[in-house]
């Protein structure tokens, strides 16, 4: 492919417009190249023939017709277009939209479980400030009869004495212990409510807490409660009874209600 520098010395050189380093640049190219010097003889050609015709001729622009007589594609090199390229946005990337609503469901997800689940962490208030009526608790001994646990150790004593009718259970329990122990009452909140928690017979050391889900008694010295639930249904269902000191459990057990 001929260069451009090239070919316009050889326009120059049929105008004699060269200098001598010039002109002889071009016969070396000429002599080294074929291709070139083909060129140069069909540019020598055509400006003979334009020479014997020149006196019919009233007006020629010489470097014009040499150029519409060659083919200049053949010999130049054509400028290469850029490429036009299309880039989509971050945000229109299938991908990208995929992962932002993923991302976003599983956190509206979380949001609504936080928000409709019951807390069943956090303590109520303490059974001084609790409102509701006691349950007849006459009708304890016509009830049916859950079970009666005892426990027994150096440092604590327990009794949990469960009873239960068609609506209500109720715990009579007795707590004994020479240092703090945490005594808690577990069931299932879809299957029981806490309806009322009772200080029988409580000193200034001792409290109880009620949640959604557990009952939790703090104790220290003799003492006596009573819990009574809310029966949701008739099923079988299951209430533990946990005994803790220093966060150690020492005791635990579980009585069924709604045995039939």
């Amino acid at each position: 492919m001929i260069k451009k520098e090239i070919i316009e010395l050889i326009y120059r050189e049929m105008d004699n417009d060269l200098s001598p380093d010039e002109q002889e640049w071009l016969q070396l190219e000429l002599a080294n190249d074929p291709a070139t010097m083909q060129v140069y003889r069909q540019c020598r050609g055509i400006q003979t023939s334009l020479n014997e015709e020149k006196e019919n001729l009233k007006s020629i622009d010489l470097k014009h017709e040499i150029l519409s007589k060659i083919n200049m594609e053949k010999y130049t090199v054509q400028e290469k277009r850029p490429e036009i390229r299309i880039v989509r946005s971050f945000w229109h990337r299938p991908l990208v939209r995929f992962a932002f609503v993923f991302v976003a469901g599983i956190f509206c997800g979380f949001l609504l479980f936080a928000l409709l689940t019951p807390d069943v962490t956090k303590t109520a208030s303490s059974t001084s400030e609790m409102k509701g009526t006691l349950y007849d608790s006459r009708s304890y001994d016509d009830m049916k009869v859950a079970d009666n646990l005892q426990f027994e150790s150096p440092l604590a004593k327990a009794i949990f004495a469960v009873r239960y009718s068609s609506k209500v259970v109720e715990a009579r329990i007795d707590l004994s212990s020479l240092y703090p122990i945490r005594s808690t009452i577990e069931f299932d909140f879809n299957d029981f409510v806490v309806l009322n928690v009772q200080n029988v017979s409580v000193n200034a050391q001792s409290s109880a807490n009620a949640a959604a889900n557990f009952v939790q008694i703090n104790n220290t010295g003799d003492n006596k409660f009573i819990v009574q639930l809310y029966n949701k249904n008739s099923l079988s269902h299951d209430i533990g009874f946990k005994i803790y000191q220093n966060d150690m459990p020492i005791y635990q057990n579980v009585v069924t209600v709604n045995k039939e």
